[in-house]
């Protein structure tokens, strides 16, 4: 039974400092009709205490705690407990801004055949010191493209029906990389999606160590290369769209200066973002 318009949903682990500004966005949204549910998966740190007192302070708040299970299985058990008409993911510290519920319910209110939507973002990114404004491709037919060259939404900007849960279109617990798009690949087989050009989320990539990031860089861009080329089977693109898969290979072995300009070229809008 539908409870409310949106389930947000948080999945934390060891996020003591990060939680609370997550969860702030969230509060300060301009559509109220919603409930907050985040996963603590096991987090060992102060994040249960404070996402007790945050709890405690909010009824919409809703907080559900598990030994540590991973964050594909996290996200899949999120969705299944939610209550609402639609489910937005924000991850855990990122932020939402104020309007970014709002238009997008009001999105797929005007659109019933599109069952997912994402939006534009802010990037702040440690890794490569940028802090930039993303902008996605919109329609459908472009988003489909894209998808054989990157990930074509942001994963803390989207926004999609409960009714893909009930149809058995769920996160797949199973997965250890690129959990969201293996998901968004299955929604978009069935049913139309689309991107806001508005910046309605910010973006956080913090750092982490050279061997961290090179070891699970490589590991992501071998799983996305045979998403990329699942989406060209699925979608029914050209089949010189096969190319793109087989370059991500080689992408993570490029200069930062360089990388920008092969996302430019694969067709995502990046301009420096806004001071403060």
């Amino acid at each position: 039974m539908v409870l409310v318009r949106v389930t947000v949903i948080l999945t934390v682990y060891n996020e003591e400092r990060m939680v609370t500004r997550a969860v702030g966005s969230l509060f300060n949204q301009t559509l109220d009709d919603i409930e907050l549910l985040v996963i603590d998966d096991g987090s060992d740190d102060a994040t249960p205490t404070v996402l007790a007192g945050i709890a405690q302070h909010d009824d919409r708040v809703r907080v559900i705690r598990v030994e540590r299970i991973g964050r594909a299985r996290a996200l899949a058990l999120a969705c299944k407990e939610a209550r609402g008409e639609f489910i937005a993911n924000l991850d855990a510290d990122d932020i939402a801004y104020p309007e970014r519920l709002a238009r997008q319910v009001a999105f797929l209110d005007s659109h019933p055949y599109h069952a997912w939507v994402g939006c534009a973002e802010e990037r702040r990114d440690t890794q490569r010191n940028e802090h930039i404004v993303r902008t996605y491709p919109i329609a459908d037919a472009d988003i489909r493209r894209q998808s054989s060259k990157c990930i074509p939404y942001s994963h803390s900007g989207i926004t999609f029906r409960r009714s893909l849960i009930d149809e058995g279109i769920n996160y797949d617990g199973a997965q250890p990389y690129l959990i969201d798009f293996e998901f968004f690949l299955r929604v978009a087989r069935q049913y139309k999606v689309a991107n806001l050009p508005d910046v309605l989320v910010c973006r956080y990539v913090r750092n982490e160590s050279f061997f961290q990031s090179r070891f699970k860089t490589t590991k992501q861009n071998r799983r996305l290369a045979w998403l990329g080329l699942r989406a060209v089977m699925w979608f029914n693109l050209p089949w010189r769209y096969t190319v793109f898969p087989i370059a991500r290979l080689f992408y993570p072995y490029l200069p930062n200066l360089f990388k920008r300009s092969v996302r430019r070229y694969q067709g995502l809008a990046e301009v420096d973002g806004a001071s403060g």
